[in-house]
């Protein structure tokens, strides 16, 4: 049942995006829900991204309309060679296939420790959103992820209920 008085903003901003992460696509989202996406370091400038059904899935620097995006969070700008690989913290719930594909990922994307069952360090010249979107991929449904890049401070996640997610944006703060 729909509200008689709800607000519909669908002509103002509509859902015309969609998002292509490992050959798997999501939306259709809003502008204004790419530009969370941005906030949260979920979307970057080489992410592909179309507009409309039928558009052809473009880096996101290729749309003009998407560039001011990313100029208010130069961290999720495009990738670019990092001088020294950064240090991560990982927490990961999965199952044992999933721990299987964790660790042979962490293999291949760096140096890592498992402090605890779960609990890794790593260390990587990969960015968090490289990190984020192939650990997506490893895991799929199977599991969750929090990590943190020590050196910008950086927290990204994956899979968290949507009561921890929103608790995460209010909380974490970076200088």
């Amino acid at each position: 049942m729909q509200d008689k008085n709800a607000l519909d903003l669908s002509s103002i901003d509509p859902p015309i995006w969609r998002v292509m992460v490992d050959r798997a696509v999501y939306g259709p989202y809003t502008f204004g829900q790419l530009q969370t996406f941005v906030d949260e370091g979920r979307l970057s400038e080489v992410s592909r991204v179309a507009n409309g059904d039928g558009g052809a899935f473009l880096p996101a620097r290729a749309h003009a309309e998407l560039m001011p995006l990313f100029q208010a969070h130069p961290d999720n700008a495009a990738p670019v060679a990092q001088d020294e690989p950064s240090n991560y913290f990982l927490t990961v719930q999965t199952d044992g296939d999933g721990r299987r594909a964790v660790i042979m990922f962490l293999n291949e994307v760096g140096t890592f420790s498992e402090l605890m069952p779960g609990s890794f360090i790593l260390t990587s010249s990969q960015t968090i959103v490289e990190l984020r979107a192939q650990l997506a991929t490893v895991l799929a449904e199977r599991g969750r992820c929090v990590m943190v890049n020590a050196r910008t401070g950086q927290l990204a996640w994956m899979g968290l209920k949507p009561d921890a997610d929103a608790h995460a944006k209010l909380i974490w703060k970076r200088d």
